[in-house]
């Protein structure tokens, strides 16, 4: 009996530890709960960890660099230096020869060289401005591709929905025709037709589910990171398809009222002003070399050392240098900076076309989207009263396979098309609030902390 419990006890043992490594072997992952993401927390992931944002960051962290050595040249510039070596001086008391060693100190400033430094510093201080506006509107475009991205796996989402319900339908199509072809009601060809349009449906399932897969992986690479290691889902507050119409958001204002809110806050239209008043400050730099440079300059030697004619000296003094001609070279510079200023005021002209054009097809995309949601919710309601009529027809025998066939078919591309384009209204709004320049999740954002 003892021996018998030992062995039951040795046998339990056993399978704790087995238990115990099979548990160890699973992934972490798989034990961790699902993180629902919202569009807001997506927003937030994706400004702190996509790349583009950081690129735009570190490039306005270079402008500040820039700025600040236009301005160092307005400030004093001091020098020290060293040297030890050996001297010889012929008439020197009351030695001829020693070793020297020497201190050196020097001090200069920059008075006024006609525009150059300013114009300098100005160029720098707009073009720093003209990279925060680009930062913005890297901001605004993340933003944008989140919503995208996550209305795209939305989407995805309830399309596959849709066709998991329109295989559940045809399956449900194969048992009626083979019970009626059992008992002698209907033909083996509505089997075979059920069949092959069960695979087809199937098909489009397993196609549905490789799209949400894809929508995913684009989602991600927007965020920048897979959120709790790919243990994720997005959440939205379900709204059933039947009330997609009706719940869908409101357009935005008046076409031509989006027109003078892009013109006062879209980021690039922005960055143009500033990229031109820094044009226009290079070509005052430029013009500054025809004028001559005022320094003034101060410097002090200290000898460590026993010859008697090498004391200490210092000097201070005031200095002009100008370049009478420089080969041309200055009348190149203006030339090269009049050309970049009217460079720079055609592309605003073109961007502002752009603009204009941007919010004025995401206006527009978005109404007939939203038009047609409506249209696909009012398609949708017939084309349900007709399958449900065809099925009828069908049950009772006086409509054949190929009628239900249809209206499945019909059903089926309705709720898709509904999908889609309720989803690409969403998107629609969105890409009018990029176009215009204002998004509600950025406001009060510091851009440049």
């Amino acid at each position: 009996m003892t021996g018998y419990l030992i062995n039951i006890l040795c046998i339990n043992r056993l399978i704790r530890t087995i238990v115990f490594i099979v548990l160890l072997s699973f992934p972490v992952n798989s034990w961790s709960e699902t993180l629902w993401l919202t569009i807001d927390d997506s927003i937030e992931i994706a400004l702190k960890n996509n790349p583009q944002i950081e690129v735009a960051n570190q490039q306005y962290r270079g402008s500040e660099g820039i700025l600040t050595q236009a301005r160092s040249r307005y400030l004093p510039h001091l020098g020290t230096g060293l040297s030890y070596g050996r001297v010889y001086a012929e008439v020197a008391q009351p030695v001829d020869e020693d070793n020297v060693g020497t201190g050196l100190l020097e001090v200069s400033q920059l008075i006024y060289d006609f525009g150059k430094t300013t114009g300098l510093i100005d160029a720098s201080a707009y073009g720093r401005d003209a990279t925060i506006e680009n930062l913005k509107q890297i901001y605004h475009n993340v933003v944008f591709s989140v919503k995208s991205s996550f209305y795209s796996v939305l989407e995805s989402k309830r399309l596959i929905t849709v066709a998991e319900q329109a295989v559940s339908n045809y399956e449900q199509q194969l048992y009626r025709a083979q019970r009626y072809f059992q008992a002698g009601v209907r033909n083996k060809i509505d089997v075979t037709n059920a069949q092959v349009n069960l695979s087809r449906q199937k098909l489009a399932l397993l196609r549905a589910n490789s799209d949400l897969k894809v929508a995913k992986t684009r989602f991600e690479q927007v965020l920048g990171a897979k959120p709790n290691s790919g243990s994720y889902d997005v959440k939205v507050d379900e709204v059933q398809l039947a009330s997609l119409s009706i719940q869908k958001p409101d357009m935005p204002e008046s076409l031509d009222n989006l027109l003078v809110i892009a013109q006062k806050n879209r980021p690039g239209l922005k960055q143009f002003a500033y990229l031109i008043k820094a044009a226009e400050s290079g070509i005052k730099q430029a013009k500054g070399d025809y004028w001559p440079t005022i320094n003034a300059t101060g410097d002090y030697h200290g000898n460590e050392t026993d010859l008697s004619n090498l004391g200490d000296q210092w000097q201070v003094g005031v200095g002009l240098t100008w370049e009478l001609f420089s080969g041309f070279e200055t009348e190149g510079k203006v030339v090269e900076e009049t050309a970049f200023l009217r460079e720079v005021k055609s592309s605003l002209r073109e961007f502002d076309l752009t603009v204009t054009q941007e919010v004025t097809n995401s206006y527009l995309r978005a109404d007939e989207n939203r038009e047609g949601v409506e249209i696909a919710d009012q398609t949708l309601v017939l084309a349900q009263e007709n399958l449900d009529l065809a099925e009828g027809r069908y049950k009772s025998g006086i409509g054949d396979v190929l009628e239900f066939n249809d209206a499945q078919l019909l059903y089926t591309e309705n709720q898709s098309d509904l999908v889609i384009t309720y989803y690409n209204y969403l998107t629609a709004l969105a890409r009018i609030e990029r176009a215009v320049g204002v998004i509600p999740e950025l406001e009060g954002h510091d851009f440049t902390q």
